[in-house]
């Protein structure tokens, strides 16, 4: 029985319209699929009437929640009933988020999101927008007026960096990606499946009567097709990247509170959110030769736990910023200063690098040779990858300066790490056969919550000079962990 003090409130009504417009959603995909829309039409009622509409209220009337300045509770479940606890102290972040449908209607879904989960721990989808806001500020601050019903939240204020719809376009023109192109090839196989249009419709759309003899025409030349096709997917990948990048980045906004970092993004999904600064537990700052050019550059922060959207353990904090910007804005977040010069590692990485990517190359081309005879011709990049291998030495450093850890990487994808001594967790030397014969290994310091891809780390350091240096990060880090350094941490997470 709950505590008779407790009053656990119901997600809004339109809840169940926002759950029924997805099954409307995926009826459409049905019917537009099959040919016989009497009997799709009249299964999906059947279904919807006897089965899905009685679960979905049964979920809405099982759903309850109440939310107080020490904990929040969700009581779900209609057959196995379950009830859900989570403390404020393990509650990492409060985001908001309002789809298109959402903010017709006047509702938001409010996602609790802790350290170390891999997915949101408690999700309220939905509740009305000023319920939201009311129970993200009664998590965050425990402040008594949040209590009040109907509360709004305080007008913002000017933010420390926003991205104008100018800003969001350019930054997409330099965050190409083939990426994007295989998304949109993905999407026009579900259509031309669907059969909402395929090659032969835009064809046929394009040239009209003078298709056939077009298609015709153009197979005698195979070499210009396959040139045609590549500029064709460089030209998707770029338009596609300026798109995704309106979505994801439109109207960013984001303020370096007193104790928290305030964000709020998104085009058609709205999502708002707050960060502690003392769950961030790096910085990393990334560029591209196109973006390098014009000194503009990503910011990132590594933190605890999970965002919704996001890949876990990273979060945007400048998605496209000038140089100075970033250097104005970041030390405010992780107290830090950049090294004058780098530590170079063993120059035996432009041996080592170049070999692999050789290699790799002979492999890809003698693949490709069995079927096209021409690929012979590739193994004329070869040079191209050697000088590769030099410039990822040349770019490749590392300095230990004002308690932090700077890691520069990569010639193409440049990265700049910044790990502060207090957040180390562990130290790890890995050496392949290769290295081992060279007398190189490869450091990596691990953070809370950082990922197994990328993480920072230095390749082919001297075995000596990776000894050394694990020795002084970890009698920093061990001084940075003492009680009274313990004590004001565990504040700051608060």
């Amino acid at each position: 029985m709950e505590a008779a003090d407790r009053k656990f409130r119901r997600l809004h009504p339109l809840t169940l319209v926002h759950r029924a417009g997805a099954a409307t959603l995926a009826f459409v995909l049905m019917i537009t699929s099959n040919n016989d829309f009497s009997i799709v039409i009249l299964i999906f009622t059947v279904v919807y009437a006897v089965v899905l509409a009685p679960w979905l209220i049964a979920q809405y009337i099982r759903f309850t929640y109440h939310v107080s300045e020490r904990e929040i509770f969700i009581n779900s479940g209609v057959f196995s009933h379950v009830r859900r606890n989570i403390p404020v102290g393990r509650i990492q972040n409060v985001a908001i988020e309002r789809n298109i449908l959402a903010r017709l209607l006047g509702t938001a879904a409010v996602k609790i999101e802790t350290a170390g989960s891999t997915a949101a721990e408690g999700v309220l989808a939905y509740v009305g927008l000023a319920e939201a806001h009311r129970i993200r500020t009664l998590l965050r601050s425990g402040a008594a007026h949040a209590m009040e019903e109907n509360t709004l939240p305080a007008a913002a204020s000017a933010p420390d960096f926003a991205m104008s719809i100018g800003r969001v376009l350019l930054s997409g023109v330099y965050q190409f990606s083939l990426g994007y192109f295989v998304l949109v090839f993905a999407i026009f196989g579900q259509a031309q499946q669907f059969g909402i249009f395929g090659p032969e419709e835009i064809t046929n759309w394009l040239f009209g009567d003078m298709a056939e003899a077009f298609i015709g025409r153009l197979l005698e030349f195979p070499l210009l097709v396959g040139i045609a096709i590549a500029l064709i997917a460089v030209l998707l990948g770029w338009v596609t990247g300026i798109v995704v990048n309106l979505f994801r980045h439109y109207n960013f906004r984001l303020e370096l509170r007193t104790e928290k970092i305030y964000r709020c993004y998104g085009l058609t999904t709205l999502r708002e959110g707050t960060l502690p600064y003392g769950r961030v537990q790096s910085l990393l700052i990334c560029s591209n030769p196109l973006m390098r050019l014009r000194q503009w550059f990503r910011l990132e922060m590594q933190t605890l736990g999970f965002e919704g959207g996001h890949y876990q353990g990273f979060q945007l904090a400048m998605p496209f910023a000038k140089w100075n910007d970033v250097m104005a804005l970041a030390p405010r977040i992780c107290s830090f200063s950049l090294p004058d010069s780098y530590e170079s590692v063993a120059n035996v990485t432009v041996r080592r690098m170049g070999l692999r990517y050789s290699l790799a190359l002979v492999v890809l081309v003698g693949t490709v040779y069995l079927f096209w005879k021409p690929a012979i011709w590739g193994l004329g990049v070869m040079p191209l990858l050697w000088v590769l291998a030099l410039l990822q030495y040349w770019c490749h450093g590392w300095a230990f300066v004002d308690e932090n850890l700077v890691i520069r990487r990569g010639a193409i994808r440049q990265r700049l790490w910044i790990v502060p001594a207090e957040r180390f967790q562990a130290f790890q030397t890995s050496a392949t056969f290769f290295q081992r014969q060279l007398g190189v290994c490869s450091l990596t310091v691990d953070t809370a919550g950082a990922g197994i891809l990328r993480r920072p780390k230095i390749i082919d350091l001297h075995t000596e000079t990776a000894n050394l240096l694990t020795h002084t990060l970890y009698d920093v880090f061990q001084s940075t962990t003492s009680p009274s350094h313990s004590a004001t941490e565990s504040r700051s997470l608060l």
